[in-house]
């Protein structure tokens, strides 16, 4: 060996759960032509045999060892402890699953020792595959930031490493090595050379899937936080890094999914060929196994040369989509990330109008005149003292007040008010910002450019809690053109009202001053001039709050806060934080979160500051603390009216669904006198239930919000119902269906997950309520309170089914007989009747079948093409037309205890416009049609028979049409009072 080569190096090795590879790569670091080494293996807890055979090896260690085995901490942390114990010059890291050549250190130290680098890295070498992994590059910065090309097992100068470690916020996340290694190149000037004529043999697990931490999206989102905290240091090279990943992303990703849909519309025709000419059916196969293959060539491609675009740990680079078009969504999470990077960057424009602001800021003269805005809504009888104190204490600061009220204020109060100023009362439209706006209209422009601050602030704030002219002079110190108490955060526009598609960082509206500079400029009032629809909550806080502050900012003008905490809405949620922080003030719907109950119901968990506050303004100020008693005391005994909660998760996706078991639901609830609130799942908040008496959840998987609102509601006597109207709970009743039988196993595999997410659902709710006496007896089994409450007509179904009632006055020689599909699992269905449905449209040339909605139809039908009607699927409220135009409704179920649970209501449907059904004699049509009355009802040999007798006689299908119009309107409404209703009644 070289005599130069007497620098001690540490080789660590991290090792969990890697029994197949320990003893390989031990031995490899023993084989070492370089043999000043201190080797330190650390277990980080494996659960497999690595414990007991890295012991067992390491008696073989010809190196100083160190051993040491732990609970599993997570590699970051595993990492730095091993940055505590080395003592070496240099350091080597290794994971446990890959081994080194004999040579492997000395090729690194020699070139480390050449060209006087820090770090010395490689390429990436598979033996499984025999194969490079990674060819890695000469060093590039912009590169580097671009795309990952370093692993972690490199030589590393201990010297450059200093005080740095590895960051803990991306301890079991992904790309911790990239984050080090970029910080010792960025932060501490490290110099990283390639050494190609070495190689790390490196193990590749693919784990095929795309979800959740192992996810693209996952790793973009990780490496794009990476990237944000060196924004500041680089932050052209940074932005330039994700914009080319971007772009190159786009282009690659417009082509492929151009050639995949070409291809997939190859495989369709072929397809469609193959049914149409049988003879030509090898020929076709072959083509049609060609283009598949295609398919998975085009697959395979995307993989490998999107993997060299993405930025994931190397390990999991060819985690890719199997479907092109998936990746769609990884593309829009960039995007949000690197928009989220721009905004950080200052515009030319904007720095150039900025270094003119402090010209003109600092050739003005002061007269230290200030005027106020003060905006009050009371919503009780009388002005409330904690508002009439703040704007005590702001009156001595100002020279002039202009107090506009929104709504009505007892005359005493308007006089309190008048004796700080002028009071302005108005109609209560358009919110705070509407009555700022005519405050400062009252005021006027020529006036208000005399005054060097012009303060706006509202009525909710409690305070002040210290010396407002402190606070005022620590903010005149920046040198601001405008300011406020707090800030909002960043977040998405969910008022969709704001200019900038999204909300910046903003002062929040409730407490700003703006000063001279600002005063004179001309742009200030025409904000305010074209500032005229605020009257929506939404657009109060889209338009002006959280734009305010960019639109001047923009502009040139410095703004900063009080108080420079802000993340997790600080001034609501912490409020003695941010008391302690410097804010002389406390939000009036702060004290609304009196203990952890209060966040419970609105989806958070955080402790409440509020008992702290209070203890905190006795003893610290000299605040009344009596006043925020008193409004904690309001907000606990508030009178709160109760309601039944429903919540949809179909989402009129499926409009019968909603429509049914919703909407209906809820208008037969409020018949009875119940009051009742609607919601969508996407749209459910946990504060929703605040108040519900009972909630009832429709068709909903498990998530972890239903989750939380199941448990909390248990908590405080709310009972929770699943409703229910298939059995789509269980796989035990869906893999009865002929529809799953057919699928593939991952669409199989899709389908039972959500079956099961139902099933979970059910399981965490304390009842059930459900369609039909089968399903109720099935849920019985699972649930041990099981409501009743059947598939009723609406008011609204009845009155549109009401103009399209059927006509017998109205003969034709034509029969009409209709097969209305709900869903695709009814061509099962459909198969029963065929037989029955060919003999008559064989017989009766007159008889006509008409098709709507989602049926394929059998081939052996083709023959009856000319007696055949297709329409579209529609929805609910179009069915009644169509239904009409029919003389005979089918609604055949294949007996399994799936269909029987199905409910009544294509007989009811039916029967609102006069139309005979014939149904199978299951389920819910046995329960409820009379045979021979109402309807008739059919074993699976008896269709022929029950239709033959309705083609044959108009008189009995008007006579089973009125009957069973009548039954409907006398017991098949919302006016019903069943099961369900009777039990909220009584609980």
């Amino acid at each position: 060996m070289d005599g130069k080569m007497n620098n001690l190096i540490s080789v660590v090795v991290t090792c969990y759960n890697h029994e197949k590879y320990i003893e390989q790569c031990l031995r490899s670091i023993f084989n070492q032509t370089y043999r000043n080494i201190e080797l330190i293996v650390l277990d980080d807890g494996s659960t497999d045999s690595s414990t007991q055979i890295i012991q067992e090896v390491l008696k073989d260690s010809p190196f100083e060892t160190t051993f040491e085995t732990h609970e599993n901490l997570g590699v970051v942390n595993n990492r730095n402890l091993g940055l505590e114990l080395i003592r070496g010059d240099y350091l080597l890291f290794v994971d446990s699953d890959n081994y080194l050549d004999a040579d492997y250190v000395e090729q690194l130290y020699s070139k480390l020792m050449e060209t006087n680098a820090d770090i010395v890295y490689c390429d990436l070498f598979n033996p499984e595959k025999e194969e490079f992994y990674l060819k890695s590059r000469e060093f590039d910065l912009t590169a580097f930031l671009n795309a990952s090309f370093i692993d972690n097992c490199s030589l590393i100068r201990r010297s450059i490493i200093g005080n740095t470690r590895y960051d803990e916020k991306l301890n079991r996340k992904k790309l911790e090595d990239y984050d080090f290694l970029l910080n010792l190149i960025i932060n501490n000037g490290a110099k990283a050379v390639y050494q190609p004529s070495t190689k790390l043999n490196y193990r590749v697990f693919e784990t095929g899937s795309i979800s959740g931490r192992d996810s693209v999206r996952y790793h973009y989102e990780i490496y794009l936080d990476i990237l944000e905290k060196y924004l500041d240091k680089l932050p052209h090279e940074v932005y330039k890094a994700v914009c080319d990943n971007l772009m190159v992303l786009e282009e690659r990703l417009d082509s492929l999914l151009k050639h995949h849909d070409e291809v997939t519309d190859y495989v369709n025709r072929l397809k469609k060929e193959r049914d149409q000419i049988e003879q030509r059916k090898g020929a076709q196969s072959k083509r049609l196994k060609g283009a598949h293959k295609e398919i998975e060539l085009i697959r395979g491609s995307l993989s490998y040369r999107l993997g060299n675009a993405l930025i994931t740990p190397i390990k999991t680079a060819g985690v890719i989509a199997k479907n092109p078009k998936a990746i769609k969504n990884y593309l829009r999470a960039l995007k949000v990330k690197v928009i989220q990077l721009r905004r950080r960057m200052t515009p030319l424009k904007v720095r150039q109008l900025r270094r003119l602001r402090n010209s003109q800021r600092s050739a003005l003269s002061h007269n230290g005149k200030k005027a106020l805005v003060y905006v009050i809504f009371e919503s009780e009888a009388r002005l409330q003292e904690y508002k009439l104190r703040f704007l005590q204490a702001l009156a001595p600061l100002v020279d002039d007040v202009i107090v506009v009220v929104n709504g009505q204020l007892h005359d005493d109060d308007i006089n309190t008010l008048e004796t700080y100023g002028r009071v302005l009362t108005r109609d209560n439209k358009g919110y705070d910002t509407a009555a700022f706006r005519e405050g400062i209209f009252a005021f006027g422009k020529d006036k208000l450019k005399d005054y060097d601050q012009l303060l706006l602030v509202n009525d909710t704030n409690i305070g002040p809690m210290r010396d407002l002219s402190q606070v005022f002079q620590e903010m005149a110190d920046k040198k601001l053109d405008f300011w406020g108490i707090s800030f909002g955060e960043e977040q998405e526009d969910v008022t969709k009202e704001n200019p900038y598609g999204y909300i910046p960082k903003h002062l929040q509206s409730y407490f700003l001053v703006i000063e001279k500079l600002m005063l004179n400029d001309d742009d200030f009032y025409e904000y305010w001039t074209h500032l005229t629809d605020t009257d929506s909550r939404d657009k109060a806080i889209g338009r002006h709050e959280t734009r305010f502050t960019k639109h001047f900012a923009d502009l040139g003008y410095r703004f900063d806060a009080v108080v420079q905490e802000y993340e997790d809405s600080a001034m609501y949620i912490h409020p003695l934080k941010m008391l302690k922080a410097g804010s002389p003030l406390v939000k009036y719907t702060a004290l609304k979160n009196y203990d952890e109950d209060q966040f419970l119901w609105q989806g958070l968990d955080r402790d409440s500051e509020v008992p702290d506050l209070l203890d905190f303004v006795a003893e610290k100020t000299d605040y009344p603390v009596s006043i925020l008693e008193d409004i904690v005391n309001k907000f606990k005994v508030v009178p709160r009216d109760q309601y039944i909660l429903l919540i949809d998760g179909v989402e009129n996706i499926i409009p019968q669904c909603t429509r049914y078991r919703v909407l209906n639901k809820a208008e037969q609830l409020r018949k009875h006198g119940f009051a009742v609130k609607v919601v969508n799942l996407s749209d459910f908040q946990l504060s929703m239930a605040q108040n519900a008496s009972h909630i009832i959840i429709y068709r909903s998987p498990i998530s972890p919000e239903l989750l939380r609102l199941c448990h909390l509601a248990k908590e405080y006597g709310k009972p929770v119902f699943f409703d229910i109207d298939d059995l789509v709970f269980d796989t035990v009743y869906t893999d009865q269906l002929s529809y799953t039988q057919g699928l593939n196993s991952v669409e199989k595999g899709n389908y039972d997950a959500g079956v099961r997410n139902y099933g979970y659902m059910l399981e965490n709710c304390d009842g059930a309520i459900t369609s039909t006496n089968q399903l109720q007896e099935e849920l019985k089994k699972y649930q041990s309170k099981v409501l009743l409450n059947r598939n009723l007509a609406s008011d609204e179904l009845i009155s549109i089914s009401s103009q399209f009632i059927k006509d017998y006055s109205q003969v034709s020689d034509i029969v009409k007989i209709g097969y209305f599909s709900g869903s695709i699992s009814h061509n099962e269905n459909f198969e029963l009747i065929k037989p029955a449905i060919k003999q008559l449209l064989t017989k009766y040339s007159n008889v006509q079948l008409h098709i709507v909605g989602i049926l394929d139809i059998p081939k052996d039908m083709k023959l009856f093409e000319n007696q055949i009607v297709t329409h579209d699927y529609v929805d609910w409220d179009k069915l009644p037309a169509l239904i009409s135009e029919v003389d005979i409704n089918l609604a055949p179920l294949v007996d399994s205890i799936f269909n029987r649970a199905k409910s009544e209501i294509k007989w009811i449907e039916a029967a609102l416009v006069k139309v005979p059904t014939v149904a199978s004699k299951i389920g819910a049509f046995s329960d409820v049609v009379i045979d021979g009355e109402t309807g008739l009802l059919a074993t699976d040999d008896q269709w022929f028979d029950k239709l033959e007798a309705l083609v044959l006689s108009s008189d009995l299908r008007q006579k089973l049409a009125e009957l069973a119009y009548r039954e409907v309107l006398g017991n098949c409404t919302l006016s019903k009072k069943d099961e369900m209703v009777t039990y909220f009644e009584q609980n």
